[in-house]
């Protein structure tokens, strides 16, 4: 009788031991959460940047990307396009490209003030915009488009577009898609 106990229990044993490593074994990978806190961190806040805008100067361009945390299409653009452009490019995007944060906006279903107060259709987008008598400026824009998303080689041709970027080949890069 003290056979079959010990034998249940190591059997139930060897089963619980199976069962802990096969959940460790093919557990989905947690997010990369430090570019999503990363970026919120360094974001700028949508409802100051019009102020914050003016009130750098005339003399400033302002590269900026409308980002959002809850969108999935804004954290393809962080992890893979941003990070394979650097790369390839060894332009320093964090301190070229502004990150505004418009989860909020999206939150509260209020991204159409995007189109009336920063002429952006869809978003993740890059802008260059500088300012003028009071006024706010947008020089170019480069929008996320479903059909056709945003590529390395669509912000290679708005960062040259916008002289921050110079092709080694030679060769002119077109302008970025709209």
């Amino acid at each position: 009788m003290s056979k079959r106990l010990l034998l249940t229990a190591l059997t139930l044993l060897v089963v619980y031991s199976a069962v802990v490593i096969g959940i460790k074994i093919f557990e989905p990978e947690k997010p990369d959460e430090g570019t999503d806190s990363l970026i919120a961190a360094k974001a700028l806040n949508y409802e100051a940047l019009r102020d914050y805008t003016i009130n750098s100067g005339s003399a400033v361009i302002h590269y900026y990307l409308f980002w959002s945390m809850d969108n999935n299409d804004c954290k393809y653009v962080a992890d893979t396009v941003l990070k394979d452009c650097q790369a390839e490019t060894g332009v320093n995007l964090s301190e070229l490209i502004e990150i505004v944060d418009i989860t909020e906006l999206e939150r509260n279903l209020q991204t159409n003030r995007l189109k009336t107060e920063w002429n952006v259709s869809s978003y993740p987008a890059f802008i260059a915009c500088r300012t003028k008598a009071g006024r706010i400026i947008i020089d170019n824009s480069l929008e996320w488009n479903p059909a056709q998303p945003i590529s390395v080689d669509d912000l290679k041709r708005w960062l040259t577009l916008n002289g921050l970027y110079e092709e080694k080949s030679g060769i002119i890069i077109e302008t970025p898609m709209p």
